[in-house]
């Protein structure tokens, strides 16, 4: 069963992970929760929100995680275990991928915090364990962090546990920032094009991701610090006015993001257009100078009789002269017009 305790006196923090049908069936029967909230949950059709119910109230939020592809890390381990045990490993078509997007990708971790006097009940995925586990971890060491952190009741515990998931969403940000600073940096390097077009493509979707679920998070703590929704509010005001102005920063910082980003892929397919209309020309030149040399070739090239000098002993020697000099000659036109 994926469902940890820990309780204080009356009051219960109760941690669900993945839940299951299992898992539903005892939160009904044990805590009273309403079977739409938890299918909601179970469908992944929950959007941020707040709904007051008649024993809890319910605040469903997303928060962000990064995807570090832990199966190719794995796959790696295990062949360089193969090598140090000798052992031939089977030959296996190569895979050919482009930058390292997979590894950056942005993921929503959703949780429901049903709070109530008696209780607080968090269900979430995987992508937020970490997080949840590191309060639930400190709640079980002593009776000191117990009394400190359920001693005050559901309202508290749910502040203390979006601040630790507010910290992580600023670590993922300090992640696209560095994610960012790395392409502007890499930028004017020999880099194949479709590996940078990839992680600038890949960091925008991330902020796109990240910013909407920021908004609706936003706009919950604000109706929260105006005393919206009674029974969360009291001293607890100044705390959703501190989660509030995190999320504000992190919203601006968001922004930011996003503007430099734009400003990189703007930059890119500048540099792009600059290096193609180079290639054009070099293969302009080329062009205009073998076009003259290639019509004298064709012309002498042709089985016709009254051609001039066609009969003569050295006349190869001098259509090659020729097209040398037409050629220098066209090169340093090209010269003197500041082309080359």
């Amino acid at each position: 069963m994926n469902i940890k305790t820990v309780t204080h006196e009356h009051f219960t923090f109760v941690d669900v992970h993945n839940p299951e049908e299992f898992e539903l069936k005892f939160l009904r029967h044990n805590y009273g929760l309403e079977e739409v909230h938890l299918e909601d949950f179970i469908n992944r059709q929950l959007i941020p929100k707040v709904e007051m119910s008649k024993d809890y109230a319910l605040i469903a939020l997303d928060f962000p995680s990064l995807d570090e592809n832990k199966s190719d890390e794995k796959k790696q381990e295990n062949n360089e275990k193969k090598k140090s045990e000798n052992i031939v490993a089977p030959v296996t078509l190569p895979h050919f991928s482009f930058g390292n997007s997979k590894k950056r990708r942005l993921r929503t971790g959703h949780v429901s915090f049903f709070i109530s006097n008696r209780f607080l009940v968090v269900l979430h995925d995987e992508n937020l364990t970490p997080f949840i586990d590191e309060i639930f971890a400190e709640c079980q060491k002593t009776l000191k962090k117990r009394e400190e952190y359920l001693g005050l009741g559901g309202a508290y515990l749910f502040y203390r546990l979006v601040d630790v998931l507010v910290d992580g969403s600023n670590a993922t940000l300090n992640d696209i920032t560095a994610t960012i600073d790395k392409i502007d940096r890499h930028l004017l390097d020999d880099n194949p094009a479709e590996k940078v077009v990839e992680d600038i493509s890949a960091t925008r979707r991330n902020i796109v991701v990240f910013q909407t679920m920021t908004k609706p998070a936003l706009q919950i703590f604000s109706d929260l610090e105006h005393g919206k929704y009674e029974g969360l509010n009291g001293p607890l005001t100044s705390s959703w006015s501190n989660i509030r102005d995190h999320l504000q920063r992190i919203w601006y910082r968001l922004e930011d993001s996003r503007e430099l980003i734009e400003g990189i892929a703007i930059s890119h397919e500048s540099l792009l257009t600059a290096k193609t209309n180079e290639i054009v020309k070099v293969l302009t030149m080329f062009t205009a100078i073998l076009l003259p040399l290639t019509l004298l070739a064709s012309v002498y090239g042709m089985n016709v009789v009254g051609l001039p000098q066609a009969q003569e002993p050295h006349v190869l020697t001098t259509i090659v002269l020729i097209m040398v000099g037409m050629a220098v000659i066209m090169v340093l036109g090209f010269r003197l017009k500041k082309w080359l």
